[in-house]
């Protein structure tokens, strides 16, 4: 049977049962804020079930397209789909199980005339109405299971609240499976998941609604909620086990076998032939999801929309596929659905044009994000986990979707942090409360870009330049404590980007001032934030840009020592360090870079060395702007945080020999980076450069802090001062002071073993003192008591008591913040007698509300109740003495 012929054949087979046929739902839930998506064929009669509409039949039947993401990364296997048909029958307070069971059966095995003893069924636990009627229709005891709500036998809300109830399963058995241990013994069934059983009908009994706290209560009637899945039953009909195999899906297939050039082979070849079925699959949800409303974006429905994309395009890259195909696909996609969902040909040109743009935009950064995860995996080959700030970069800016990282890594055998990536999206979102939103009270990003200006940057060349003022914040819009922020046709502010901040000075005229604070970049637009100093501007003004020249060189001398320090620990640690983030501010720069061990103060001082004799050869720079692929075909390195346009910025600083033409490659080059900073024109006026900490940031990963120019001198005489200080507090030249730190050392250790000493002497005195407490009986002796040690002194406060008494039972006490704890001693000599401390400690921990244990020579108690301790010990001094009298008789 094909596949259209069995939706008639559902339609038709419940049209005579009086059930009237509703239409396909939207995959956008209308009113429903509790769904993304229409993710079963009940979504759309919710308000029936509950009671809040009337229907416009009891009984209803409908083929829902529905769409679920739970096993995303599963799609190109044999069954999963994102996108698929339910086939439903339901009734609003009308039939309820005899009859939905009955006519399940009666459509399987009567009209589709699938073999009884191929099917199986399932109840809830504690459904014995559903039990018994399963045995009426001819099911089996051996083929009729109870399974709980684990096992899948209770049907929840597809949202956070709404109806629910026990369901009932059949599952279709293919045969026993070979491969599987519980097949070979017969005792296979369906919850086992070999492959041999496949779930082709859910019947739920709809009876309760389950509110935001958790609870549940009765719905105003029972109802019947079933669904079975289209292509599923498909599959069983055509005797295929994929459901890529029936006829419409193989369709797609063959299609995409045609456009990629890659043969559908799955026993040969299983990869190839999971990546033809993900991308048929993606191609198809696409279209069904386009053409109900859902557009790619980086959030909600859009984002699940292009999370598909993306999974389809990296499978084509998979099979060596260089050219745009997603579109072709979804051609084929929207051509073999067209007979039962004619409305995705009203929409394909603008389907087709999406997907072109969506494939052709990530493809820009596909190959880049998938050698930097590659790059990440090799780095991190000893702990098999990327950490999640490297997830969230190769999302935040090579657009790969978390989920394709997890995908690709797991293939690979490695975990993923994601609750770190999380946190860094987190981390995201509180940055751009912050950042991009303004008095106007909009997103800024889109409230420039709705401006239609553009900025030209002249801080690479000038430090001052005259501009036309373009937009500025409306007068009515400011108050005192607020901000004002303008945009001029050009400007020598740097704006924050690549991890320098941005740039600050002052915007005048003979009328008006304003002292800047930042600078953003908004697309075209030049952002420059900060307080009017007097007067004010307006659209039109010609003003006078001027940066704060000092603070640009420090940023500038920070940002030139984090491409020598790079070039340095590649040289110091081995060519797998790789620049994983930075900041770069005036008084210090922040370098983050992937390594798995901390530096040694060796390492860091022949970093050290390097970065400052690189200084002092004042090498000069060359900066050029060319093609990004001859950037790297010259030996650039491009960083993982940072986003590339077709031209980009490379930065030299080489010897004499290095500077190679465009044509050549150069390796005398010292550092040669892609960089849209500002940088020095000779390393000779980074001035010094020092390095303060290098720390952990996760795994793999490591952050160096360090300063150059007035900071870092700043920081060296803060170190000389403190030299200084310690050679008049120790009365020494600071070049003696390690010796007089030794000698000074020397003598803590030697007054530490004094004070040991004279403590011992003391100790002892109290241990005498507690000597005198023993009570001897029949040659043996006990002593039990609370004394002023602490309980870490007890343990060797019983040697040196049963060092003094060959055959002893120990019991000493100790009490600090208010709880108490015990010691237990009892000599070898007793403990053949048939005393044993373990016991004792149990008896005492009964009475005192403690805890413990240990062996019959020696064992402890803690978290005794200090009240209830007396008692105890009182009360153990007794069953030691009554114990001694027993022996001796």
């Amino acid at each position: 049977m094909k596949v259209n012929d069995l939706r008639d054949a559902f339609s038709e087979f419940f049209r005579e049962r009086d059930h009237q046929r509703i239409p396909s739902a939207s995959l956008v839930p209308h009113g429903d804020p509790t769904l993304l998506f229409t993710t079963a064929g009940m979504v759309q009669f919710k308000p029936y079930f509950l009671g809040l509409e009337v229907p416009p039949s009891s009984r209803l039947t409908s083929i829902q397209r529905c769409f679920r993401t739970t096993d995303v990364e599963e799609v190109g296997d044999d069954d999963h789909l994102t996108l698929f048909e339910m086939l439903g029958n339901f009734s609003v307070g009308d039939y309820f199980k005899p009859e939905a069971i009955a006519w399940s059966w009666e459509f399987l095995t009567k009209i589709l005339k699938i073999p009884e003893t191929s099917l199986w069924a399932t109840v809830y636990t504690t459904d014995d109405d559903a039990y018994k009627l399963w045995l009426d229709v001819g099911v089996p005891e051996n083929r009729l299971l109870r399974y709980s709500a684990e096992q899948g036998n209770w049907w929840g809300p597809p949202g956070e609240t709404g109806p629910m109830g026990p369901c009932s399963e059949l599952h279709y058995d293919w045969g026993i499976n070979d491969t599987c241990t519980y097949c070979q013994a017969s005792t296979c069934h369906p919850d086992i998941g070999c492959g041999r059983f496949l779930e082709i009908w859910n019947l739920v009994f709809m009876q309760y609604e389950l509110l935001e706290d958790g609870s549940q209560i009765d719905l105003p009637a029972a109802n019947i909620d079933t669904g079975a899945g289209l292509e599923r039953l498909a599959s069983v009909l055509q005797g295929h086990k994929s459901v890529y195999d029936t006829d419409e899906l193989r369709m797609i297939v063959a299609s995409a076998e045609f456009i990629t050039g890659t043969p559908y082979e799955p026993e040969q070849n299983p990869e190839t032939a999971f990546a033809l079925r993900a991308i048929c699959e993606h191609a198809r949800a696409f279209s069904f999801l386009v053409t109900d409303g859902v557009l790619p974006s980086n959030d909600g429905r859009g984002y699940v929309l292009r999370r598909l994309i993306r999974r389809a395009v990296y499978f084509g890259n998979q099979l060596g596929i260089r050219k745009l195909f997603f579109g072709d696909v979804v051609r084929s996609a929207v051509e073999h659905s067209l007979i039962s969902n004619p409305e995705l040909g009203e929409r394909l040109d603008f389907m087709l044009e999406l997907a072109e743009k969506e494939e052709t935009r990530f493809r820009l950064t596909l190959n880049r994000g998938l050698s930097l995860l590659d790059s990440i995996i090799q780095n991190h080959s000893r702990e098999h986990t990327i950490d999640g700030h490297e997830v969230f970069t190769l999302y935040d800016t090579h657009g790969l979707p978390p989920e394709l990282t997890r995908e690709v890594a797991k293939r690979r055998g490695f975990a993923v942090d994601m609750g770190g990536f999380e946190r860094e999206m987190a981390d995201q979102r509180q940055r751009s409360k912050i950042i991009n939103t303004s008095d106007h009270g909009q997103d800024n990003a889109k409230f420039y870009s709705d401006l239609g200006l553009h900025s030209e940057f002249l801080g690479y060349r000038e430090e001052n330049c005259s501009a036309k003022v373009l937009y500025v914040t409306p007068s009515e819009l400011l108050t005192d404590s607020s901000e004002v922020e303008i945009i001029m046709n050009q400007t020598t502010f740097y704006p924050e980007g690549g991890g320098q901040i941005g740039d600050t000075g002052t915007i005048k005229n003979l009328d008006a001032e304003i002292s800047i604070s930042d600078t953003q970049r908004f697309g075209d637009v030049i952002v420059h934030t900060g307080k009017q100093i007097k007067g004010s501007f307006t659209v039109g003004d010609t003003v006078t840009v001027s940066i704060d020249t000092n603070r640009r060189l420090d940023i500038s001398r920070n940002h030139t020592a984090t491409h020598l320090l790079h070039s340095a620990l590649r040289e110091v640690l081995g060519i797998h360090v790789r620049q994983a983030g930075s900041y770069v501010g005036p008084e210090y720069f922040r370098f983050d870079y992937t390594h798995t061990e901390p530096l040694s103060e060796e390492q860091i001082d022949k970093l050290t060395r390097i970065v400052n004799s690189r200084i002092r050869s004042n090498i000069t720079s060359v900066i050029e702007e060319l093609s990004y692929e001859d950037a790297i075909g010259r030996g650039a390195i491009a960083f993982f945080e940072d986003r590339y346009t077709e031209n980009v910025r490379m930065v030299e600083y080489c010897d004499s020999r290095g500077h190679a033409p465009a044509h050549e490659h150069s390796d005398s080059c010292y550092s040669r980076e892609l960089c849209g900073g500002t940088h020095v024109p000779a390393t000779g006026l980074v001035g010094q450069f020092i390095i303060t900490t290098d720390s952990s940031i996760g795994a793999g990963m490591r952050r160096i802090e360090a300063s150059t120019g007035r900071a870092a001198e700043s920081e060296l005489r803060e170190r000389v001062g403190i030299l200084k200080d310690l050679s008049g507090r120790l009365q020494t030249h600071f070049r003696d002071l390690p010796d007089r730190v030794n000698q000074l050392e020397e003598s803590i250790v030697e007054l530490r073993k004094q004070l040991k000493t004279s403590e011992s002497k003391i100790r002892l005195g109290d241990v005498e003192g507690l000597i005198s407490q023993a009570s001897e009986l029949h040659g043996h002796h006990f002593l039990v008591t609370h004394t002023e040690f602490s309980s870490k002194e007890l343990r060797e406060i019983s040697d040196i008591l049963r060092s003094r008494y060959k055959s002893c039972v120990l019991i000493l006490a100790a009490t600090e913040n208010q709880k108490s704890g015990v010691l237990v001693a009892v000599t070898s000599d007793l403990v053949e007698l048939g005393l044993s401390a373990n016991i004792l400690t149990s008896k005492l921990t009964a009475l005192a509300d403690g805890n413990g244990g240990g062996r019959p020579e020696l064992a402890q108690a803690g978290g005794c109740d200090p009240i209830k301790l007396t008692d105890a010990l009182e009360s153990l001094k007794h069953n030691i003495r009554a114990q001694f009298e027993s022996l001796a008789k």
